[in-house]
């Protein structure tokens, strides 16, 4: 199963558990997004789902890491996301 975490100013952030409504919108959009593009990606040689953080200062300035079991697996999944 895909999973999808987000670090805003160094600390895990849940999206359920944000007080603000319009910040918790966006983290709720970028996770859909990101689901409707590779939530169905698995590694044809190992099985297994990618690994996306985003992490970044502010939700306006996040970036996306992307780890997964092999380099075929990171670059299919970053190429889907571009």
């Amino acid at each position: 199963m895909l999973s999808i975490s987000f670090e805003i100013n160094g600390k895990k952030v849940d999206p359920d558990n944000i007080a603000d409504e319009l910040e918790k919108a966006i983290l709720k959009k970028i996770e859909e997004t990101i689901v409707e593009r590779v939530g169905a990606v698995r590694c044809s040689e190992h099985d297994a789902a990618p690994i996306i953080v985003a992490h970044g200062q502010k939700i306006e300035n996040l970036t996306f890491k992307v780890s997964g079991c092999c380099a075929r697996l990171i670059g299919d999944v970053k190429a889907m996301l571009s």
